[in-house]
């Protein structure tokens, strides 16, 4: 009976470093969960680092159901005008992020640079195909490059978490294979989805998978980041 206080403690102090460290993941790779990427005793409002990740997204959205909703525009040209207004948000939120947080995230980085020739290609050629297809090479992009490092034996996601999330050695080439997975999963199921579904149907999925889906990765990675985190400096250097 005098254990299990001790051992609560041990699981709440589990649960902070988990949440501490998924907040750091999702900060370095640009995809935030506001409720697991607040530090201690920061509010959990942080409406500049939400327009920065989210902004671009939503306006493209936004756009979209606008247009068709108030037909501001023929039907066909809905996913060309919002493609537009992605391109000019995608800049706007990568300066606005860059002055006011100091940060640049990677994937964003990425993203904007497919995301500007992907615009002006839709506008120019009058074809959405183009930015529907950048989902998808943004998303093989990340997942390739994460099994490419991994099979040269190189560890990106501990060389940007390592500091934060201890885990055992054998943890962290599991951890690259599930996010290069889900990237790779995002890519092939956007593929579906576009090609053969309608705008709307897309523009929803797309919402949805990019809002969505981190979120629900965290969550389904919290037991392996328990089961595999390191409590003892030493167990690991002794296995």
């Amino acid at each position: 009976m005098t254990d299990e206080p001790k051992l609560t403690e041990e699981v709440r102090e589990g649960d902070r470093i988990v949440d501490r460290a998924l907040g750091i993941a999702a900060e370095k790779l640009g995809e935030t969960n506001p409720e697991l990427a607040l530090e201690p005793g920061e509010p959990k409002q942080n409406h500049v680092k939400m327009a920065v990740d989210y902004g671009p997204l939503i306006a493209f959205g936004v756009t979209f159901f606008a247009c068709k909703l108030f037909k501001l525009v023929p039907a066909a040209d809905c996913l060309i005008w919002a493609s537009g207004v992605l391109g000019v948000a995608s800049v706007l939120a990568l300066i606005g992020g860059l002055i006011a947080e100091k940060r640049i995230a990677w994937i964003p980085l990425v993203s904007c640079l497919i995301t500007i020739p992907m615009t002006i290609l839709t506008v120019v050629f009058h074809d959405a195909t183009f930015v529907k297809i950048k989902m998808t090479i943004v998303d093989v992009l990340i997942g390739g490059i994460l099994l490419g490092a991994l099979a040269f034996r190189k560890q990106p996601l501990k060389l940007l978490l390592g500091e934060a999330l201890k885990l055992k050695e054998t943890a962290w080439p599991k951890l690259t294979i599930y996010y290069a997975l889900f990237y790779l999963a995002m890519a092939m199921v956007n593929e579906i989805v576009w090609r053969t579904q309608s705008d709307e149907f897309w523009m929803t999925w797309k919402l949805a998978s990019m809002i969505g889906g981190p979120i629900l990765l965290s969550i389904c990675l919290l037991p392996f980041l328990m089961k595999n985190m390191i409590t003892d400096p030493g167990t690991d250097k002794a296995q």
